[in-house]
């Protein structure tokens, strides 16, 4: 039987494959990791958010500064793909964006390799484990994304739905 300081080393080895997956630039959950996160707390344990900037070593910073250097990456040639937008009167160019996506997937596969047990995003306090907070929010929503620790499934709703949603006190949408 695994001791818990064991179970959160597996957690967050797998919370580093996760972040160095293909697909790390969406905010979605990593399925795996979301399963041993449930059996994390089916045996008693509370899995938390960090409250407080937590302090990574210079280490584990050196990881993350690379890990969000490629999830930018991603990020904006998506929505860039995704929008086409394009400066006024150029065509975009989507060969070179696709070699963005490429080149990120490249760099997070690279942090894998040379990075293979990942690092301590989780600590044990009592009978808690916690989220180290990362110093980039975009790096903390896409980890709280991957992890499933977001607390309402609205936040994962698509924007669409949300503008479709309307009000229940007036039937009327906030957002418009």
């Amino acid at each position: 039987m695994a001791t818990i300081n064991q179970k959160v080393d597996h957690l967050n080895k797998l919370t580093m494959i996760a972040m160095t997956s293909k697909d790390a630039y969406m905010y979605t959950t990593n399925k795996e990791l979301c399963e041993f996160i449930n059996s994390l707390k089916r045996e008693g344990y509370n899995i938390l958010e960090g409250i407080e900037l937590d302090s990574y070593t210079d280490y584990e910073m050196l990881v993350i500064y690379r890990l969000t250097a490629w999830i930018t990456q991603s990020i904006s040639a998506d929505e860039l793909i995704r929008y086409g937008v394009a400066d006024e009167g150029e065509e975009l160019e989507l060969d070179l964006l696709y070699s963005y996506m490429s080149d990120s997937e490249i760099g997070l596969m690279k942090c894998r390799v040379n990075y293979p047990e990942g690092i301590r995003f989780f600590y044990i306090e009592g009978d808690e484990i916690i989220l180290k907070t990362a110093p980039y929010f975009l790096f903390q929503d896409c980890i709280m994304h991957k992890v499933g620790l977001y607390a309402s499934d609205d936040i994962l709703m698509p924007k669409e739905y949300l503008k479709m949603a309307p009000n229940t006190a007036g039937e009327k949408n906030l957002l418009e």
